[in-house]
């Protein structure tokens, strides 16, 4: 019978014990504390456990060729929407995933037309993102309205 040392012992013990943690199951929550008013529209918090986050580039209203898609600010909103669809859908994901959206528009006197258009794109969604809008006085070009960025959460690989 071989005597095996006492480092190769160790070795072959320390195998034997080591255990793999599972990975922790994927989960989204969305929640407004009750202390606070509950909105339509988003979510106070959006927590994710176990899954990858997407940062999405702000999108603005251009198309393939990076022209403008129109200036007129509700085309513009649709145009944007339909970007970050896009990009989303490169990776794997849709606006289900969407946990953050961070809005720039340049007049606030179009945020009601914004919203409605915002809204109809989640219409179908279950939960909504967490969101903010800042009112800024331009985007990099002039013509840009609006600028949308997101983040999205979706399983691990």
């Amino acid at each position: 019978m071989k005597r095996r040392t006492a480092a190769r012992r160790a070795r072959s013990s320390s195998r034997q014990t080591a255990v793999r943690k599972p990975a922790p199951q994927f989960r989204v929550r969305y929640s407004c504390p009750t202390e606070l008013y509950d909105p339509k529209s988003y979510s106070h918090v959006v927590e994710v456990e176990g899954g990858r986050l997407l940062f999405v580039s702000g999108q603005v209203p251009v198309n393939a060729q990076r022209q403008l898609a129109s200036r007129e600010f509700r085309e513009q909103v649709g145009r944007v929407y339909d970007n970050l669809e896009t990009v989303l859908k490169s990776v794997g994901a849709g606006f289900e995933n969407v946990v953050k959206t961070t809005n720039f528009l340049t007049n606030i006197s179009q945020a009601k037309v914004f919203r409605e258009v915002r809204d109809a794109r989640f219409a179908h969604l279950k939960t909504r993102p967490a969101s903010t809008t800042i009112v800024i006085t331009a985007l990099v070009e002039p013509e840009f309205l609006l600028e949308i960025e997101v983040i999205a959460a979706v399983p691990a690989r």
